[in-house]
């Protein structure tokens, strides 16, 4: 698999992925092979009072793309979770060195003016 360079996901790219996640059937999604052929069939949340579940029924998936669609509803949601607490985390660091940068300024002139001059 070839790695490709993207631009930074915006906030607005996450709040459209989210809103995605959000409108989807509730999961888990489950594998659920057919006895066709060259069908798949993911069965969607959890079973109603019927004991039936609803379905999406994959035409030609390899097995790698049913399994990739079958995580994805479980993926996805815990990537964007996340996303955003690796963010929060940089902007709590971003904010703690700008609060230390003027000390590290003030000390580092300290010890320039303290060494022994050459």
């Amino acid at each position: 698999m070839s790695m490709h360079a993207f631009d930074e996901l915006s906030e607005e790219e996450l709040d459209r992925m989210e809103r995605r996640v959000a409108a989807a059937t509730v999961g888990p999604w489950l594998p659920d092979s057919a006895e066709a052929v060259n069908v798949s069939v993911i069965e969607l949340g959890l079973c109603n009072e019927l004991g039936t579940f609803k379905s999406i029924e994959l035409v030609g998936a390899s097995a790698a793309d049913h399994e990739f669609i079958v995580n994805a509803r479980q993926d996805v949601p815990r990537l964007l979770q996340e996303v955003r607490q690796l963010r929060a985390r940089l902007q709590s660091l971003n904010t703690s060195l700008d609060d230390l940068e003027p000390h590290m300024r003030s000390a580092g002139e300290e010890a320039f003016l303290l060494s022994p001059s050459m």
